[in-house]
């Protein structure tokens, strides 16, 4: 943790460059089960905008910049804010081969308390606010003075380092911090975003139902093509052929409904 005290005083001291904030997440896709889902996420933090997104974007990047070639790896939402704008750009990817953007300004009502924690040399200060059906902890630090945390919170007085909602069926922590190189670019982040289709939570909701009722309707309506002995590669490591996918629509249909939980849980589609 010595080497994260030395860049996060880096980035308190020019706080107006390039940030990248990584954050482990540990969350339950299924409220019923004791099964904890474990991910990178970064948050991004630039003098133009706001980027939050899956580890997997960034490897995908890496591959691409090598490559000059995408890998076929495992699609994410991601969020984008303007620097300009309190308007949060979510991409959202429900697992049709599509992303669907939808468009929202999230606020939260802070109450900001008087308990302090001091964690890797930083002076830590308790907030607590409701978001999303739930009741959220901060821990933010005015030693990092940007006013941003993981996924769509924002509004306190420094970087949230640290935060859970009261069931802990989230939690976020930050992990490490880097500048970001000028040369980067977001090339699969930029990808997705040109081919976005704009939507409402309304539509959002109908995409997934209609999903549920056909879980690769996407392979078997041909917008994903597959070519003669090609299988598709599921988001748990199953691998399908074309031929087995109409029998594996009770068993999709069963890992769809298990996700339960999202981190907006009053925005939980309610399949049938």
């Amino acid at each position: 943790m010595k080497s994260l005290l030395i860049i996060l005083l880096g980035t308190v001291m020019f706080f107006s460059q390039n940030n990248r904030f990584i954050y482990e997440v540990k969350y339950k896709k299924d409220s019923t089960s004791k099964e904890i889902t474990r991910e990178n996420y970064y948050l991004d933090i630039t003098k133009d905008d706001l980027a939050y997104y899956n580890r997997l974007n960034y490897i995908n990047d890496s591959i691409f910049s090598v490559t000059g070639q995408y890998t076929s790896g495992r699609l994410t939402s991601f969020l984008i804010k303007k620097n300009n704008s309190n308007i949060f750009q979510n991409y959202e990817y429900i697992g049709d081969a599509t992303f669907y953007k939808l468009s929202e300004e999230p606020k939260q009502q802070w109450t900001i308390t008087d308990s302090i924690k001091v964690s890797n040399n930083f002076r830590l200060q308790k907030a607590s606010t409701q978001f999303g059906g739930r009741n959220w902890i901060a821990w933010f630090t005015k030693d990092i003075p940007m006013p941003y945390g993981p996924y769509k919170f924002n509004g306190l007085p420094g970087l949230i380092m640290e935060l859970y909602d009261t069931q802990k069926n989230y939690y976020f922590n930050v992990i490490k911090s880097e500048k970001i190189p000028d040369d980067y670019k977001r090339n699969s982040l930029n990808n997705y975003i040109l081919r976005a289709i704009p939507v409402t939570q309304k539509d959002l909701n109908k995409l997934r139902l209609d999903l549920y009722s056909n879980p690769f309707k996407y392979v078997l309506n041909g917008n994903l093509t597959m070519r003669e002995g090609q299988k598709l590669l599921l988001e748990d490591g199953t691998v399908l052929s074309k031929e087995q996918l109409k029998p594996a629509e009770g068993n999709e249909r069963k890992k769809i409904k298990a996700f339960n939980n999202p981190i907006e849980l009053d925005k939980v589609v309610k399949y049938p």
